[in-house]
């Protein structure tokens, strides 16, 4: 991808995120965590830290999903951030997104290489992201990566991260182009 952020927006759409939909992020972080829910259309819902990693906190996570449900807007996608390299609290936050049955997206573009329980942060949830711009652990001066949990999910990324190009014989990019034209 060309950064975390777009990686980042790339999850969302990947997560069915509309115009509309209402989706948890956590309030400290940099504003690239938000930005591209509001790309989306959709609204931010922000979450406060705790007090032990500073990252979003699962008791906060769980009585805003609550609030949003009694209000009709069930969120659609949560964004934990693991700020600083600092691993978010994941048992509770994966219990919590498991039971209300919300997509969970990982930023983990600070924290690369960082680790909960033997696991690499960025592969608990159903999307995460990397980010490789200048200021983070391993740098490409910019650049970003989605990973993703399946194959279909990855194939679909590659698909929308590639311009949507169909393999049709009009596409001079597409596999069959090269197998039908004769120069």
């Amino acid at each position: 991808m060309a950064s975390g952020t777009s990686a980042l927006h790339l999850a969302l759409i990947q997560a069915g995120v509309t115009n509309e939909d209402e989706v948890i992020c956590q309030s400290m972080t940099f504003s690239a965590s938000a930005n591209p829910i509001v790309y989306q259309g959709a609204k931010p819902v922000f979450v406060d830290s705790e007090l032990d990693t500073w990252n979003m906190c699962p008791l906060l996570l769980e009585e805003a999903i609550k609030d949003r449900i009694s209000k009709g807007n069930k969120p659609k996608a949560i964004i934990v951030v693991h700020l600083y390299g600092m691993p978010a609290k994941m048992d509770e936050i994966l219990a919590i997104s498991n039971k209300y049955g919300i997509i969970l997206i990982e930023d983990a573009a600070g924290a690369l290489g960082s680790t909960y329980k033997g696991k690499k942060c960025g592969t608990f949830g159903d999307f995460g992201v990397l980010s490789f711009n200048g200021n983070k652990i391993i740098t490409t001066s910019g650049g970003g990566a989605l990973v993703c949990k399946s194959d279909k999910d990855k194939q679909k990324a590659i698909f929308l991260a590639t311009q949507a190009r169909d393999n049709v014989p009009h596409n001079p990019f597409s596999n069959s182009f090269s197998d039908t034209f004769v120069p």
